[in-house]
């Protein structure tokens, strides 16, 4: 999916309430907003950038409800049908919000990504206590557009959560096989999953395309073997491999093997790891969730030519070894350390 094709046609806006809240109703719609020129372009800004930074493949899961899923196909199969589509997604938000999760703008677009049908459904952030604005035009509701641009074009609004669904393969499209990308700028409690658990799983009924360990794996050995067989310099191949460690030892759930390139690679070096990265059947520019139960990355491994081998932390490779680099005076490895034992074997 290459996001700097995706092209919005129509929007729909419905203002749903924070769940279990006595006072707000949900507002619904029943046309697609006016998009000028600068509307089209805040709302294909803020998709394109929050899944190119954040995104996660995903697949349908038959396993929960499909509702989300069955109007997304619809949207994608029959763009006319957008705003009974648009309605029935922001119905089942209402239904499924709890006290939890905060009030918003549900968006819901239909459009086109790689010259194909798509259908979007954002969740935009509205303060507690803002009154909705819509207009009635031949006995139709329709948002206020001085209050959505106000909203929008100025930025007082945040993207909450954001996906973009397309149909799975060549069949007809259906609420089993659509697939996409989705993103959340609102990280909560579910971290751990790049998404948070209620909107990928409850309401989207969607799951994580791949297996996050098996992609961490391929992600790992991939990066190793270009540092190991591409590398040749040792001083940055040791500064490589410290840098691996620590983004698999760090406390961030995702990683992005072409944000890892562009923070720890040489530009020399980032074409030919990114090749390795895509041979190795993982996409570049789609973070994925970090599981290393598959994955040994509690320290080193260092393997000289004569054979002779040495291990340690993460912490010993970056405060201990030095590598030298080749042409310098003293080409090698030099270990600051005191000796605790020697012994034959």
């Amino acid at each position: 999916m290459r996001l700097n094709t995706f092209s919005i046609k129509d929007v729909m806006i419905h203002d749903v309430p924070r769940g279990n809240d006595l006072e707000e109703e949900l507002i619904l719609t029943d046309d697609p907003i006016t998009l000028d020129v600068d509307l089209r372009r805040y709302f294909q800004r803020k998709i394109i950038a929050s899944l190119e930074e954040r995104g996660v493949e995903v697949a349908s899961d038959p396993n929960e409800d499909d509702t989300v899923r069955k109007a997304a196909a619809l949207i994608v199969a029959h763009p006319s049908d957008l705003a009974a589509a648009s309605r029935t997604i922001a119905e089942r938000l209402h239904e499924v919000q709890t006290g939890r999760n905060p009030p918003g703008l549900l968006a819901v677009a239909c459009g086109t990504v790689d010259g194909k049908p798509c259908a979007s459904v954002l969740k935009l952030e509205r303060e507690q206590g803002l009154r909705f604005r819509i207009n009635t035009v031949n006995h139709r509701r329709v948002v206020d557009l001085e209050f959505l641009r106000d909203l929008t074009l100025t930025d007082k609004t945040k993207v909450f959560k954001t996906s973009l669904f397309v149909a799975g393969g060549k069949t007809k499209v259906t609420a089993g096989n659509v697939s996409g990308r989705v993103s959340d700028d609102q990280r909560g409690s579910d971290k751990a999953a790049g998404v948070a658990t209620f909107f990928l799983t409850t309401f989207l009924g969607c799951r994580l395309r791949e297996s996050p360990e098996k992609t961490t794996l391929a992600f790992v050995s991939a990066t190793d073997a270009f540092i190991n067989e591409e590398v040749t310099n040792p001083e940055r191949r040791g500064k490589y491999q410290v840098a691996l460690l620590a983004s698999m030892q760090s406390q961030s759930a995702e990683v992005r093997p072409r944000t890892f390139a562009n923070t720890n690679l040489d530009p020399i070096d980032r074409p030919k790891y990114l090749d390795r990265i895509r041979s190795a059947g993982v996409n570049p520019d789609v973070s994925f969730r970090k599981d290393a139960r598959l994955v040994k990355v509690s320290g080193f491994k260092m393997t000289f030519e004569s054979g002779m081998v040495l291990v340690g932390r993460k912490e010993d490779l970056e405060e201990r070894v030095d590598i030298q680099p080749e042409g310098s005076a003293t080409p090698g490895v030099i270990v600051n350390d005191v000796m605790k034992t020697l012994s034959g074997r």
